[in-house]
């Protein structure tokens, strides 16, 4: 009698510990969850679910799941299995800790041990609850939610950054759809060019909202390159196209079950609000050939997160040297691909995460042409009347870049910050492209300079909302005359006493005299549209034994265009 009331007694506080699942919360999507006793653990099955419960959408937009675990209990096992997955590769997936239900902590990866294996059509993977966790929430990746884009939007406030946040228009639930403009609103928009970003017209491709966050970080830090882009660009963000679908946790698709990004093959016919939104607000800086806009775009960047690549990249449009709106309409104008290798070229240049992609061919989905890259040049880039008189405007460059969700440069799994910096890389890469940034290429010719002692060396750096560069020389003797030599050429000529040579002849020399440490230093402004390709070369001067002696430096080749 006494061990069956011990069996009944271990029962009862089993079920009263046992997990439980929801899904009721913001972004949260399941079909169902089952948890049951498996020995000395508990086997918690959560099956995926459509956009929406519409069973009638393809088998491979089910690739969202987010949910809630309570009941929980320190040194617990949960063997997880994910079932009815669009997904086959292996994401590491993501929890949020709670030591009383209400709290929850940041949002991490998973231990590398309950990395998933994917088996029988399902990913399995174990958790083990942590001491003193009563609850967590549990999701394929980090998830982003319209409450963070809010609270995002609501920080942005104050900054010198930002010269507007508008409503373009409100989706089918009535959530607004937010376009920040950042600009240095202190230099007139004459002449200034424009950048068009979105993200999260697919609402689960999680990686783009914080692209989006890193780009807006960096044009708000006051750093001179960002100045100088504000002062050039006006920069247009979308920070998230489809707001209904990331509210109610859908992966692909609105709150009606359309798949945004379909809508641009016919975007003036489109119902969908989210659309009609941004295709009017485009429309209306872009203009007509006969009636340009003031400042059209001149950039779009679409952003998303895709399946089955380890590293991001971009779909760049195949070139079609005979594009025909009826006749030949796959890909470009071979123009449009060469903007578009010149952007990737960039981005890749200044990122070392975007560095890793390789570059996808794209049709642009010849002959529907559902994207808004097909629009962008359909519509104005191979319209003769738009690029030729009287309009005389330029082509826009206009491209998809996809995130992904499984590892970093610098790990075996990436994380919001790694798409944050890639949203700062983002921003140098437009100032490279659209040549806001000066370029600059510092070449040694003389890697192990004559004597060794005195070297040579230029770093471009930034003061304010200039750009300079400072020459140092170091290993002079203290005190010496200093000088800087520019010319176009180089010579050879030996000087005393080392008979090291006068490599750059003194078409140009400045003062650079030597302190007691025995450097020399000598910073010389750039400004916009300067333009050089010179050598330089440091020598210095001292009385020795009744003459003069030389030392000098390596050179130096200086290519500057800004």
């Amino acid at each position: 009698m006494r061990a069956a009331c011990l069996i009944v007694l271990l029962m009862v506080a089993i079920c009263s510990a046992q997990p439980m699942v929801s899904w009721a919360e913001e972004n949260q999507r399941l079909a169902s969850a089952s948890v049951s006793i498996q020995g000395g653990s508990y086997l918690v099955q959560l099956f995926m679910d459509d956009d929406n419960g519409n069973a009638g959408l393809p088998n491979s937009y089910r690739r969202w799941w987010h949910c809630r675990l309570d009941g929980l209990s320190g040194g617990q096992v949960l063997n997880v299995r994910i079932e009815d997955p669009g997904y086959v590769d292996i994401i590491l997936p993501t929890w949020s800790l709670s030591t009383d239900g209400v709290n929850f902590g940041p949002w991490t990866r998973l231990p590398g041990s309950s990395t998933p294996v994917y088996s029988g059509g399902r990913h399995s993977f174990t958790v083990v609850v942590p001491p003193g966790v009563t609850a967590l929430r549990l999701a394929k990746y980090f998830p982003y939610t319209v409450s963070d884009k809010d609270a995002y939007l609501q920080g942005l406030a104050g900054s010198t950054a930002v010269r507007s946040v508008d409503v373009l228009g409100m989706s089918w639930q009535g959530r607004p759809i937010e376009m920040v403009e950042l600009t240095d609103a202190s230099v007139p928009d004459a002449g200034k060019r424009r950048v068009w970003v979105h993200s999260g017209i697919h609402p689960a491709e999680n990686t783009s909202y914080w692209v989006v966050e890193g780009l807006m970080d960096f044009l708000g830090s006051g750093e001179p390159a960002a100045a100088a882009l504000l002062r050039e660009l006006v920069i247009d963000v979308v920070p998230m196209a489809n707001p209904d679908g990331v509210f109610l946790g859908n992966y692909r698709t609105n709150a009606v079950s359309v798949n945004l990004e379909t809508q641009w093959a016919a975007p003036y016919q489109s119902a969908q609000p989210e659309i009609q939104a941004m295709q009017a607000r485009m429309e209306a800086f872009m203009g007509t050939a006969a009636s340009p806009g003031a400042n059209p775009v001149d950039v779009v960047l679409n952003l998303h997160a895709t399946h089955g690549s380890a590293w991001p990249y971009h779909f760049r449009h195949a070139a079609n040297g005979s594009w025909n709106p009826t006749t030949s309409p796959s890909g470009v104008l071979p123009s449009v691909n060469v903007l578009e290798t010149a952007w990737i070229d960039a981005f890749k240049g200044r990122s070392p995460f975007v560095s890793l992609g390789t570059t996808q061919s794209s049709s642009c989905g010849s002959p529907v042409r559902p994207y808004i890259e097909c629009m962008m040049h359909d519509r104005w880039s191979a319209d003769p009347q738009w690029t030729g008189a009287p309009a005389m405007q330029g082509q826009v460059m206009a491209i998809t870049f996809e995130g992904t969700y499984g590892p970093s440069p610098s790990g075996p799994w990436n994380t919001p910050d790694d798409w944050r910096q890639v949203g700062r890389e983002l921003g140098l890469a437009l100032g490279d492209y659209l040549g806001v940034l000066p370029s600059y290429l510092v070449t040694d010719l003389d890697p192990s300079p004559c004597g060794g002692a005195t070297s040579l060396s230029l770093t471009v750096i930034s003061s304010g909302s200039n750009w300079s560069g400072l020459f140092i020389a170091s290993g002079a003797p203290p005190g010496a005359n200093g000088w800087l030599l520019f010319s176009p050429g180089l010579v050879n000529i030996p000087l005393p006493p080392t008979s090291c040579p006068l490599r750059v002849w003194p078409d140009v020399f400045l003062p650079m005299p030597v302190y007691p440490a025995g450097q020399a230093f000598l910073q010389l402004p750039a400004t916009p549209g300067l333009s050089v390709d010179i050598n330089a070369q440091f020598v210095a001067e001292s009385w020795s034994g009744g003459g003069y002696a030389y030392y000098p430096s390596n050179a130096l080749r200086v290519q500057l265009a800004w």
